[in-house]
């Protein structure tokens, strides 16, 4: 058997038409077929994932099959299947080129036992759109200007990543106690050894998922907003995260500013429902008559503050009383079991 250099690994539930249009940029690449595998990882798919018949013979792809874990252990479950030197982690609704994968290769002769992290952009048509601009806009913020090492020590997307397999060992994978924001506590804790993080923009994917509108971005990012808990609760002194407490988090009264106190109630008054539902409107109005306006874009970043304060206070009331000590974590075992 040849030795395999990079495994590529996909979790994956419930989209295969998406999945099919990510596997097939997989078989086209200009690595060797006999250098990578792709690892897909079904996640309780109904029914199960089936690797296409064009998929046969080299590069290898295979299945491993699990019943709703959750993306971090998938992940996890995935890397314990693989046999190459390097892991590349994808999501499973994206497309690019042939030389995605000799880009992440590339990236780690320049830069050994770094973590690597390719661009993420939206499709053509989606940046045509009112709202596909402002989510591009958004979304790039804080993403570094130029190639090569960043000082962000939380930088990172598991939608397209990679790290050798001899470093996420030593860091025991993903934290499964982390829903939301584990591709950042992956980053810090590499970091916190010592480890590079490099931006690699023509490792480039485009990303093809089902937050077309503010209407279904705002359920995503308050989705987000809430599972992100368990990772400010992990990292309660990281800049972010203050942040975001002193913006959505309990009001107290007399133990914080009054400033800080009002604009948390007016956030509030802001996020319910009769007023969400009248910016909604005002937002697609303002898309059809000013969609390049200031306004629109101060709609949406409304819309997107209050679902973030639902989605964070609905957390805090959530995990409340959840210990988030990696050492009582058991669910990575199907990662450590490898150990």
């Amino acid at each position: 058997m040849n030795h395999v250099k990079v495994s590529v690994i996909i979790p994956t539930r419930n989209r295969s038409e998406r999945l099919a249009e990510t596997l097939a940029c997989l078989k086209r690449q200009e690595l060797d077929d006999t250098d990578y595998e792709v690892i897909v990882v079904d996640d309780g798919s109904l029914p199960p994932v089936a690797l296409p018949r064009d998929l046969a013979g080299e590069p290898k792809f295979k299945i491993v099959r699990l019943e709703g874990v959750e993306r971090s252990a998938a992940r996890n479950s995935g890397a314990a299947a693989a046999t190459g030197d390097l892991l590349v982690f994808v999501d499973d609704d994206m497309t690019f080129g042939a030389q995605f994968l000799s880009h992440h290769v590339q990236a780690h002769t320049e830069w050994p036992d770094s973590l690597a992290v390719g661009s993420v952009q939206l499709p053509d048509e989606m940046l045509a759109k009112p709202f596909g601009a402002f989510r591009q806009r958004l979304e790039q913020n804080e993403v570094p200007r130029k190639r090569g090492l960043t000082p962000a020590r939380n930088f990172c997307t598991a939608a397209n990543m990679s790290v050798a397999r001899k470093r996420f060992e030593e860091l025991r994978g993903f934290d499964c106690s982390i829903t939301s924001g584990e591709d950042q506590d992956l980053a810090l804790r590499h970091t916190g050894r010592g480890g590079r993080i490099a931006f690699i923009p023509e490792a480039c994917v485009i990303h093809h998922d089902s937050a077309l509108d503010i209407d279904s971005y705002c359920q995503r990012t308050q989705w987000g907003a809430l599972h992100m808990i368990t990772f400010c609760k992990r990292y309660p002194g990281w800049p972010d995260n203050i942040e975001r407490e002193r913006i959505n988090g309990d009001v107290r009264w007399g133990r914080e500013p009054l400033s800080q106190s009002a604009r948390k109630t007016i956030k509030l008054a802001l996020s319910s429902r009769p007023v969400v539902a009248l910016f909604f409107g005002l937002a697609h109005l303002l898309e059809r008559i000013a969609p390049r306006s200031y306004a629109l874009d101060r709609v949406y970043r409304l819309l997107l503050g209050a679902h973030i304060l639902r989605g964070y206070r609905r957390g805090l009331k959530r995990f409340a009383a959840m210990s988030v000590d990696r050492k009582t974590d058991t669910q990575r075992s199907a990662f450590i079991a490898q150990d």
